[in-house]
């Protein structure tokens, strides 16, 4: 299976892809990386997914092969649902049924989408997510005034000696084998001629000036109709097994719930049971 570099046209520049596109009728999966990831966050998943879908591995943009955006410009989450909109409108899917593979911040995007536009999608996989980030609505004004002064003390990122120590970093923080961490690490970094760099954009670290209140993200939730795949570390996000996450499980329509061994980037850490649970819930929403 050979992975394609691909290029997708959206309004502020082009965002790219890693792409397995055939003419089979089959399910064809978008899979969206996590914050400051990229798509290389999916490359152990990718030769088992593709005997069996067409795969769409996108950089989202500032991330990895995508454009960053032009200067003065953040990175709102909300763009993230209308580049995401962007891209599927221009894949080839003559009638075929999409699947939204998602991990944290991938799958709070596509919680959003699938409810926004609910006729397009079959079914969604969230890792490591519970639909989109919320939070009280008394914290409006700290957070926009938090979001707006902190846009000016973005700091450039620290320069690597070598892609080595890049793997080494994100082993470290993210408790994941040399393997598995490579492929992202290795697309997330570019020589300039004396040293290596991250690619990410720094702005991407920028607070956000906007979350929702956990009203709305419940209508965002009771908006998607499609069936809903949970994937859980076992030892991953904490705040996704407090009785908060509970109330949220019950906003899905059609929700089921699976562990995997695993921290936070738990695809990573079990690729062959994250591929099993993947292909076993596309069969199922098939049939």
């Amino acid at each position: 299976m050979m992975l394609n570099e691909t290029q997708f046209p959206l309004r502020h520049g082009n965002i790219a892809a890693q792409t397995f596109l055939t003419a089979k009728p089959r399910p064809v999966l978008v899979m969206l990386h996590g914050w400051q990831d990229n798509s290389g966050s999916f490359a152990p998943l990718a030769e088992a997914l593709s005997q069996h879908a067409d795969l769409v591995m996108v950089d989202w943009p500032g991330h990895g092969l995508s454009d960053h955006k032009g200067e003065g410009y953040f990175y709102p989450f909300f763009d993230y649902a209308d580049d995401l909109n962007q891209l599927v409108i221009q894949l080839p899917l003559d009638g075929r049924p999409l699947y939204i593979v998602g991990h944290s911040l991938g799958a709070m995007v596509a919680s959003c989408w699938c409810a926004a536009w609910p006729e397009k999608v079959k079914g969604l996989v969230m890792i490591e997510a519970l639909g989109p980030m919320s939070e009280r609505d008394d914290k409006v004004l700290e957070r926009l005034r938090r979001s707006a002064e902190g846009r000016d003390r973005i700091k450039p990122l620290r320069p690597l000696s070598s892609v080595d120590e890049g793997v080494k970093l994100r082993m470290g923080i993210n408790k994941v084998p040399d393997a598995a961490i490579r492929p992202l690490v290795e697309r997330g970094t570019v020589f300039n001629g004396e040293q290596w760099l991250w690619r990410h954009d720094p702005r991407l670290r920028s607070e956000s000036n906007f979350r929702m209140t956990a009203r709305q993200a419940e209508q965002v939730i009771r908006g998607i109709k499609c069936p809903v795949l949970l994937l859980l570390g076992d030892d991953g996000y904490p705040q996704l097994r407090e009785p908060q996450a509970q109330d949220r499980k019950n906003w899905f329509s059609e929700l089921e719930t699976r562990f995997i061994d695993g921290a936070h980037h738990c695809h990573l850490q079990s690729p062959a049971k994250t591929v099993e649970e993947i292909l076993s819930f596309v069969e199922r929403v098939e049939t």
